[in-house]
């Protein structure tokens, strides 16, 4: 038995999966900023990126703010126009070498 099934048997109960701490990075125009959220859309094409950040900013508190990474272009290009829809603040978008990180605000 591993180290997790010893662990489940001894509490009686799963361990619960602790959610990474907050990050600050500091963003051009904007300044250090405290990222809520990180999605990882590399791979994804249009329109999955942009769901998935509907879906995480649906459960995010105004302010917050979430990073996308993501390397279709043209995925990227539709940012500030869902930024808009969700009323949502586009930050800034950042080259990262073969992709992009796009930080949106929840929130106007």
């Amino acid at each position: 038995m591993g180290a997790a099934g010893w662990w489940r048997r001894i509490l009686g109960r799963e361990a619960k999966p602790q959610p990474p701490p907050p990050r600050e990075v500091d963003l051009p125009g904007a300044g250090r900023t405290r990222i809520a959220v990180s999605v990882d859309c590399l791979g994804a094409s249009c329109p999955r990126p942009q769901l998935l950040a509907m879906k995480v900013m649906s459960r995010m508190a105004d302010g917050e703010v979430v990073e996308l990474r993501c390397d279709s272009a043209a995925a990227v290009e539709g940012f500030p126009a869902l930024a808009h829809t969700l009323l949502a603040t586009h930050l800034t978008t950042v080259r990262d070498g073969h992709a992009w990180r796009v930080y949106l605000r929840k929130g106007l």
